[in-house]
């Protein structure tokens, strides 16, 4: 592989550093560890519950290898890390089947999705202003 490439292998990932979690639509547990080794290697640790059928396994392997690929090894953008870290905290995380979360190193809790301060204002703004209707009773 040229030293330019990035890529993933399968392997045990280590949750004292940091890594990534890839959930499946609302299964409660995640499907998918991903740790970030060094020379731009991933590894894919994967962590499907005996309970979920051979049918729809196969379906979400699916899915997770997309994304993987997608995302981490086609990736255009110089740095695909700090990429996905960006979109763990965008709504498009939250809509999609597959659910990306954040752990940096040492952290037992994903990095939440925040808002922005425009929506901040102007959820305040909406608020106030509907606060001050009064109804007609």
């Amino acid at each position: 592989m040229s030293e330019n490439c990035w890529e993933w292998t399968i392997g045990i990932v280590d949750t004292n550093e940091r890594y990534f979690e890839l959930k499946y639509g609302f299964e409660p547990a995640p499907v998918v560890r991903i740790g970030i080794a060094i020379n731009k290697k991933f590894i894919v640790e994967f962590l499907f519950s005996p309970l979920i059928a051979n049918g729809q396994r196969e379906e979400i392997f699916r899915e997770i290898i997309y994304e993987i690929e997608l995302y981490l090894i086609n990736n255009s953008v110089p740095d695909p890390i700090e990429y996905m870290i960006k979109h763990t905290q965008k709504c498009a995380n939250t809509y999609s089947r597959v659910h990306w979360r954040y752990f940096p190193k040492g952290s037992k809790r994903e990095i939440l999705l925040t808002k922005e301060p425009a929506i901040k204002n102007s959820e305040n703004a909406f608020f106030n202003f509907f606060s001050k209707i009064k109804l007609d009773t």
